[in-house]
């Protein structure tokens, strides 16, 4: 679900100020509208949920795009040229976040709103955001193509309108110096997320002249120094150098409020010094976890956030009252490095979860698991479940992927999910209710993945990767099951990315925890980021530059990695031994041909050997919108040639669209820009 639209027409530059010029076209075929529990709301390609609670629930979507160094957006105009009625008597839908723990509350309209006659919203580009990408500069915006008039009932779509945004030079936006590999690594995730991706050479961060330091850091207590000195040298193999650094020496050596402002203020010398992109952290609940007073629609977080160390910019304080990623605070939420942990000052559940990333990593065991995914989904708020974003995600897994689909409905649930976990499978998305003992199905037996089943894992040399939008699943001040599945030492996890707090969604629309985990089967499947820390930052990175949605502050703070940042995903399929070196017996596609184009195009391939194959469009909310071939592709290179239609017949709007292939060869993606 990548979520930048429509193509950048014209960039106007200067020494310290210019204009991005963007288009919207759509069909008024193009607009859905859908009735939820008696009440209206509309459905367009790309379009999320975009406001809060109480106001009516009109979709948006995203602009994301690159600005240069130094600078800051500062005005959005929108001009519309066409805006038609939708013909009905409408009562559209007012937004209800709800906790995945809880039942769907009931609907509250915002009265300022619902007893006026006034045109919602009163603009349509909002949301208007820059923020920094490890030296990259990011600016991007929600644009709304509705007007609706509460009283009258009437809804209006715009269906065609040019949007203008101005940057101009801004003093406190850092000029950095960074190292090639920060800045090649940066941009290779940034050009799956921006829609001017050409822009990428020209504003990047300058060069660093040299750096002496470690791409990689440990971060731990002086006495696991020996212990965790093979992982040090491991990494220092497939990263090109890394390092372990005492938490003592860091308090010793840099100053701070308390001992996690410490840990940060090195962190940023690190980085913008020395060359760093990976930190270890290991350590439990203490003086290395910050926690996020950040409150949100009258609900206070008050949980650990980890982004707190990735996203490096400003001090996460902007009030200055030592309460930390508050909503006025000033954070941009972009990574700047990637940080994951070894949660536990237990000596042999530290030595277990080393033992198991260098086994996964240099001695990985074949087979079928390595091509294997299991989805889970409970029912949420029944008749609404997991099955939705599970099956989202299912269409980015490549076709010759085994994909154990168990989903629960009125009438119960499958109970093999232990089973098919020992039986190997590398990626696990378990999608259910949850607490800090576990990961519960709505119906008994309500046991998912909990205290009460774990131990009967025996996966040990089939270790998976779980991520999850569970409520407080991974919530380590309590020892959560996300620890213990890190350090079981019969099997479990080698990774995983769990809440610390509660995750939200929004039915009958997905949620930010939902759109989340869609952005990390984006970035692992789609895109191919086989750094688990990287992909999981660049999934909130992709979060972060779409639609703005409602409690996303939250979502993107409680979202927590524990394992090594740098591990290297199903390191035996991918043909991994010494180092990251990516099999290239994979299929590739280029970028359409020409792209931007106004509908018809070509679209090239390269098979490593015949195969079955599909080629299939996704708009940027995931769905499939045209499937361009559907057969046998033969080894070689070739092409195909798509006209821009969808699977009705009908032209594809403006905008950017991801083109999948899926195979026995494999798995690749590119991106496609179709201006109207």
């Amino acid at each position: 679900m990548k979520f930048v639209l429509p193509a950048i027409l014209v960039v106007s530059m200067f020494a310290a100020a210019g204009e991005l010029s963007f288009s919207y076209d759509i069909s008024l075929d193009d607009v859905e509208m859908t009735t939820f529990e008696g009440y209206d709301f509309p459905l367009i390609p790309n379009g999320l949920t975009t406001f809060n609670d109480g106001y009516p629930n009109l979709p948006g979507v995203a602009y994301s795009f690159l600005i240069p160094q130094g600078t800051a957006l500062v005005d959005i105009a929108v001009e519309i040229h066409e805006i038609q009625t939708i013909e009905g008597n409408w009562v559209i839908d007012p937004v209800r976040s709800c906790r995945l723990n809880e039942a769907l509350g009931p609907r509250v309209l915002n009265s300022l709103v619902y007893n006026s006659d006034d045109v919602f919203p009163s603009e349509q580009a909002l949301f208007m955001q820059s923020g920094n990408k490890t030296g990259f500069r990011v600016g991007s915006f929600t644009f709304v193509p509705f007007q609706y008039k509460p009283l009258s009932r009437e809804l209006c779509v715009i269906t065609s309108a040019s949007i203008t945004v101005t940057y101009t030079e801004d003093a406190s936006v850092r000029m950095l110096s960074l190292t090639d590999q920060q800045i090649t690594l940066a941009g290779n995730g940034l050009r799956n997320i921006v829609s001017n991706s050409e822009m990428l050479d020209q504003w990047a961060p300058s060069l660093s002249t040299g750096t002496d330091g470690a791409s990689w850091l440990v971060l731990a207590d002086p006495i696991y120094e020996t212990m965790l000195e093979p992982l040090v040298a491991h990494r220092d193999n497939t990263t090109g150098c890394a390092d372990y650094v005492s938490l003592d020496w860091i308090y010793a050596n840099y100053t701070g409020y308390d001992t996690q402002e410490q840990i940060r203020n090195y962190l940023i010398d690190r980085f913008e010094n020395h060359g760093l992109i990976y930190v270890l952290i290991v350590g439990d609940y203490g003086p290395t976890t910050r926690i996020s007073e950040l409150t949100l629609s009258g609900q206070h977080l008050d949980s650990v956030s980890d982004l707190y160390y990735s996203d490096l910019d400003g001090t996460w304080d902007g009030n200055g009252n030592h309460k930390y990623g508050e909503y006025g605070d000033g954070i941009d939420y972009y990574s700047d490095i990637y940080v994951g942990r070894y949660s536990s000052e237990v000596d042999y559940r530290i030595e277990a979860m080393i033992n198991r990333t260098l086994a996964y990593e240099q001695t990985p065991t074949a087979g079928d698991w390595q091509q294997t995914a299991l989805l889970l989904g409970a029912l949420l708020w029944p008749p609404y479940g997991g099955k939705t974003v599970c099956d989202t995600i299912a269409k980015r897994i490549p076709l010759d992927w085994t994909v154990h689909k168990l989903y629960e409905t009125g009438s119960g649930h499958p109970t093999n999910q232990i089973d098919l976990l020992n039986d190997g499978a590398c990626f696990c998305e378990p999608t259910g209710h949850g607490w800090t003992n576990g990961i519960y199905w709505y119906y008994a037996p309500d046991n998912m993945i909990t205290n009460y089943n774990y131990t009967d894992l025996t996966n040990i040399d089939m270790l998976t990767v779980f991520s999850s939008i569970t409520c407080l699943a991974g919530k380590i001040s309590v020892g959560c099951i996300a620890e213990k599945l890190m350090y079981l030492s019969t099997g479990g996890a080698i990774a995983v990315m769990f809440n610390s707090d509660n995750g939200w969604g929004l039915p009958p629309n997905m949620g930010p925890s939902e759109i989340l985990e869609v952005c990390i089967s984006d970035q692992l499947f789609t895109y191919g980021q086989q750094e688990i820390g990287v992909m999981h930052s660049l999934a909130k990175d992709q979060m972060r530059a779409g639609p703005h949605v409602t409690f996303e502050e939250w979502v993107l703070q409680e979202h927590n990695l524990l394992g090594d940042p740098a591990l290297l995903f199903s390191p035996g399929y991918y043909g991994i031994e010494d180092g990251p070196e990516i099999n290239l017996l994979l299929p590739s596609l280029s970028a359409p041909t020409p792209n931007p184009s106004v509908g018809n195009c070509s679209i090239a391939f390269d098979m490593p050997y015949s195969g079955n194959a599909e080629i299939t469009v996704y708009d940027l909310s995931g769905r499939a919108v045209a499937t361009v071939l559907s057969g046998t592709l033969n080894a070689g290179s070739g092409s195909v040639a798509f006209d821009g239609r969808n699977n009705s017949g009908n032209q594809l709007p403006s905008g950017c669209y991801t083109v999948v292939l899926t195979g026995t060869a494999g798995a690749a993606s590119t991106r496609m820009i179709i201006v109207r």
